[in-house]
């Protein structure tokens, strides 16, 4: 049985071919072939198959293109599709509660999202700063760890990660720029969150096994 999310995927897949793809091609700078439109995407590379509308990614340690989740997918689709023409970053890093439509949030908005990899991450600066230079990150002073991953086209967003201590959990934080909800909507916002933290942690587990391979 198909998932909820598959279907939703499949649906912005045959929506994404109503697009004019020239129009994006010269929009976005895209690299084009008879087969695919390919493009950088949060750290690592994504390819559109022009007649089909699948999204396929790769990045860190993956060898080849793999078809992208549902988190993905539709973050792809949304800065292709739907971001504004005058759609330009400012440079200028907001946390998510400043871009949401529900002001009176947290400012720990959805921290409890990736409550486990933060536990994962904790002290763990060597490795978790290695995951995000693979990722392209440029390090950031803020935080434990920081770093400004590129996203799409100019636009980046900065991961910040505090260790625990005697006072406050582990915790991970999304700095997007001011202006991201020119390039995407606030929900696919937090599909691009689920994006990056799942591949910081794909690449860490994988630098932690062959760290311990090596010694």
């Amino acid at each position: 049985m198909i998932s909820n999310y598959e279907q939703m995927k499949w649906q912005m897949q045959v929506e994404f071919l109503k697009y004019n793809q020239e129009d994006m091609i010269k929009r976005f700078s895209l690299t084009a072939s008879e087969t695919y439109l390919l493009f950088d995407f949060m750290g690592g590379s994504c390819r559109i198959h022009r007649k089909s509308g699948l999204v396929e990614t790769s990045y860190g340690y993956m060898d080849g293109f793999c078809e992208a989740n549902y988190n993905e997918a539709l973050t792809v689709y949304d800065l292709l599709c739907w971001s504004r023409p005058d759609a330009v970053s400012s440079g200028r890093f907001v946390n998510m509660q400043s871009i949401s439509p529900m002001q009176n949030g947290t400012s720990r908005l959805g921290a409890d999202f990736f409550r486990q990899e933060a536990r994962l991450f904790d002290h763990q600066e060597e490795s978790l700063r290695t995951s995000l230079e693979k990722l392209g990150g440029i390090a950031d002073e803020s935080g434990d760890v920081a770093a400004r991953i590129p996203v799409f086209r100019g636009l980046n967003v900065l991961f910040r990660f505090w260790n625990s201590d005697d006072e406050f959990v582990s915790e991970i934080q999304f700095l997007w720029d001011e202006r991201v909800l020119d390039f995407m909507h606030y929900e696919t916002v937090w599909f691009a969150n689920h994006v990056l933290v799942r591949r910081v942690k794909d690449i860490f587990d994988k630098t932690n096994i062959l760290r311990e391979f090596v010694l």
